[in-house]
């Protein structure tokens, strides 16, 4: 169940590898509106929203039968 393939992070296989590639991206991504802007407030807004949509996209792929 926790592992993950080298290609997981093109279409993950299993929801930990989902949720895995997700935060990572996530925090990439927040990182860089922070690095842009300068505001922590941009970096939390951008870090919440991402981990929320990651964690319902899950969800809903798992509750989908999308993981098998």
């Amino acid at each position: 169940m926790f592992l993950i393939n080298w290609f997981d992070w093109i279409t993950p296989t299993t929801p930990f590898a989902s949720l895995f590639f997700g935060i990572i991206f996530t925090l990439i991504i927040a990182f860089r509106i922070w690095y842009e802007t300068r505001e922590k407030r941009t970096f939390f807004i951008a870090t919440i929203t991402g981990l929320c949509v990651t964690f319902i996209g899950v969800e809903l792929l798992y509750l989908a039968g999308y993981y098998g």
